[in-house]
């Protein structure tokens, strides 16, 4: 029974200043965390964006593609172009298809670029 009542005698506690250390140090590593938390954010939308302009660009080499096996021409081809992607079909002079390159752009930024080689129907005069 006395070592019960010493027990509660004794005053160790945690004093106010070991108190405010502890806080202050758990405050500073969560800091720290937090800097890699907003930084995988960043990287997470960036990425996200560029996996997005990547589809729209295969998407319109897919549909670039489907006209030229489709026997249109280059002019045909160039008028159901979406807003922000730009459409670049050059002449090969070694050879009869055509370079096709797709650039997808945000904010006047290229996001995606991809680029094949097709053949295309020849303009009627």
């Amino acid at each position: 029974m006395k070592r019960l009542k010493l027990g509660f005698k004794r005053e160790d506690g945690v004093t106010l200043v070991e108190l405010l250390a502890a806080i202050i140090l758990l405050s500073i590593i969560v800091m720290s965390f937090m800097g890699f938390f907003t930084q995988a954010a960043r990287t997470n939308n960036r990425t996200n964006s560029v996996n997005e302009a990547t589809f729209l660009a295969q998407q319109e080499i897919e549909r670039v593609t489907n006209c030229s096996k489709n026997g249109k021409t280059v002019a045909d081809t160039l008028a159901g172009k979406p807003d922000n992607v730009q459409l670049n079909i050059q002449v090969n002079e070694n050879s009869d298809l055509y370079k096709v390159v797709v650039t997808v752009t945000e904010g006047g930024e290229a996001r995606a670029k991809m680029e094949t080689r097709l053949p295309f129907a020849e303009a009627e005069e």
